[in-house]
């Protein structure tokens, strides 16, 4: 996947482009993660002028990124923040405020005190960590005790999350919601209905796609909180566009993400 769009960019794209790297590299083992930063090297070295990053936020990635803007190729992240990686802006969601967003969804849809599992792809990726952590210090907030709130790391892998799911509800027969601060949110739905608890478990996610779209509509989702993935592709490539060519850039406040609710 990632190197079919990696020809692809090197065939259609003027000489020396933006280098791309988004959430293929979430879920990579350690392995592939020295294979795609060697990758990242070969790229630099034929000239790439800068960087629009999406990855793991990895001590390893991170300094290396850092590196390179300091020798002058400025990065941009998205999505998922590298924030220590000298990178120029960030462009997405306030990911923390969103974590926060979903605990408050979540503390009007259960009695309080209930149990909740809350889910995350790898807690590696920095999106996840904080959404993860703001879900977490509003559910405190709100009342609910740390203790009752289990958290579970099902890698953005569907068979995964299947499994954690259901072995959670059948642990846990009192459980109450699901927080899925991660991909594979079918899986989820999917252990709920298999459990026979859909409608009695409350389900918040987020991101909106044609499955999410479904699963709202029939009743498997009560909640998701999106974000705009175009803009996040779109405005890394214009800022730093507009950094390489003219040395400045516009404010990347203005490709601030907007949180919005959708139920």
């Amino acid at each position: 996947y990632l190197s079919v769009r990696l020809a692809v960019c090197g065939l259609c794209l003027p000489e020396k482009p933006p280098i791309l790297l988004d959430d293929a590299l979430a879920a990579f083992d350690d392995r592939r993660m020295v294979l795609a930063l060697e990758l990242l090297e070969e790229l630099v070295t034929e000239g790439a002028a800068g960087l629009s990053i999406c990855a793991v936020h990895d001590r390893t990635v991170e300094a290396r990124v850092a590196e390179l803007v300091d020798a002058g190729i400025p990065c941009i992240t998205f999505n998922s923040d590298l924030p220590d990686s000298h990178r120029v802006c960030f462009v997405g969601q306030d990911v923390y405020q969103t974590g926060r967003v979903a605990a408050e969804l979540m503390g009007k849809s259960v009695v309080s005190g209930a149990r909740i599992l809350a889910t995350v792809g790898n807690q590696k990726f920095d999106g996840h960590q904080k959404r993860l952590r703001g879900f977490l210090d509003r559910m405190e907030e709100l009342g609910f005790c740390r203790d009752g709130i289990l958290v579970r790391e099902t890698f953005n892998d569907y068979g995964t999350t299947v499994q954690v799911v259901s072995e959670t509800l059948a642990e846990y027969p009192d459980l109450a919601g699901i927080y899925m601060a991660n991909l594979s949110v079918s899986g989820c739905v999917e252990a709920v209905r298999a459990a026979g608890r859909t409608g009695q478990v409350r389900v918040i996610c987020h991101d909106i796609n044609e499955g999410i779209r479904q699963l709202l509509l029939s009743g498997g989702v009560d909640y998701t909180i999106p974000q705009d993935f175009v803009q996040q592709g779109y405005a890394p490539v214009m800022l730093l566009k507009d950094l390489l060519r003219k040395g400045k850039m516009e404010d990347s406040a203005r490709f601030a993400s907007k949180i919005g609710i959708l139920c």
